[in-house]
């Protein structure tokens, strides 16, 4: 109930309930309309979107949704809706508890760390996501963490509009390139994945990380360089990528030892989740020169700051090697906009709970059994 990240995402599994359980398989009543919450004040174009694609379906006269921009105003509205879209907002106990008609939490996108499944799951409230694989998602980011880094390596928020207004023809120092660069992106998920064919293409020396152990065999086709350790790739990285998710294991991975590693010209980007990376450490290495930069589409891990929104004013903010964006790297027309991918899923996900008895299509707390 804290709200804390880490208090919901690395929560231990609970016993699924009986398939009876599931609220969603529950009855509805003849022409019950479903009462959708879309929760927060981000992201309008998922809720534009889904109306303009639901009236195309012919289907929107069979939900209500509302809009819930302030924890007040969600936390009110929970008791009465069947459905509720997540965004960037903290689904915890103390909505959850509320929640007494809610059938399904749909997020819309892939993230559900600010969800607590495991509590969900005890109550029969079914969770779904749309995963970056095939929704457009994983392209969209992958895309945005080679601006993050162009934008750091070719000076694009200090250097280049200085010599713009001097009216400086090129000037020093040179912007460098992808090309030929040591590049190490740390996940290698649909994104990361993503992130490293495009990486080779551009002409970089690509090293994947990822936790679980490489099959020389079904992992044949990986062009990359394949390791399990980032300590092993650190010292000769250029450009460091962090594309996985928050876990125990990956809580705070850019820290003083791993920031110690990387050369004196070495940038850091961000388009996993902010705590991944530790705020004093970040900022001592960058105000001290050890590293050369810091571009996040996801904030950074700060001890009492949310690392979302992330603060526009805080100190790290304001140095001129870092960039940060409003977590935008997935949000584009092929995704958001009405004929895009995750909305096109979410609008599935919504339209299966109509069907009773109908199961999920990505149900992401579904029993194994």
């Amino acid at each position: 109930k804290n709200g804390t990240l880490a208090s919901i995402s690395i929560r231990p599994s609970t016993m699924t309930p009986p398939s009876k359980l599931w609220r969603f398989l529950n009855p509805l009543t003849h022409n019950q309309k479903l009462r959708v919450l879309f929760a927060g004040p981000h992201f309008h174009a998922g809720l534009s979107s889904t109306i303009s694609l639901l009236q195309s379906r012919g289907t929107l006269n069979s939900f209500e949704l509302i809009h819930a921009p302030t924890r007040t105003d969600i936390l009110n509205a929970a008791p009465n809706v069947e459905i509720a879209l997540p965004f960037m907002e903290f689904f915890d106990e103390e909505f959850l508890e509320r929640a007494t008609k809610l059938r399904l939490v749909q997020q819309f996108g892939v993230g559900l760390e600010r969800v607590d499944v495991p509590f969900a799951t005890q109550h029969g409230i079914a969770v779904s996501n749309v995963p970056a694989l095939h929704s457009a998602n994983a392209q969209a980011t992958a895309e945005h963490a080679l601006l993050l880094s162009m934008m750091l390596l070719r000076h694009v928020t200090t250097e280049l509009p200085r010599r713009l207004r001097e009216r400086e023809l090129g000037g020093l120092p040179l912007p460098r390139t992808i090309l030929g660069k040591n590049v190490t992106v740390v996940g290698y998920g649909s994104v990361g994945s993503t992130l490293c064919h495009y990486l080779i293409e551009m002409g970089a020396n690509v090293t994947a990380i990822r936790s679980r152990n490489w099959c020389p065999i079904l992992d044949e086709h990986v062009r990359a360089t394949k390791l399990s350790c980032i300590t092993e790739a650190l010292p000769t990285t250029d450009i460091l990528i962090l594309a996985c998710t928050v876990t125990p294991d990956t809580w705070h991975l850019v820290n003083d030892q791993t920031l110690s590693l990387l050369p004196s010209n070495a940038i850091v980007v961000n388009v996993g989740r902010g705590p991944l990376v530790e705020y004093h450490s970040i900022l001592f290495a960058l105000k001290e020169g050890t590293i050369g930069g810091y571009a996040s589409d996801v904030g950074v891990g700060h001890d009492t700051k949310p690392s979302e929104p992330w603060d526009p004013n805080d100190e790290l903010s304001l140095l001129p090697n870092t960039i940060f964006t409003p977590h935008v790297g997935g949000y584009t027309d092929v995704s958001y906009g009405e004929e895009g991918s995750i909305t096109r899923a979410v609008v599935e996900g919504m339209e299966s709970v109509l069907l009773e008895g109908c199961p999920i299509p990505v149900w992401a707390n579904k029993p194994k059994n």
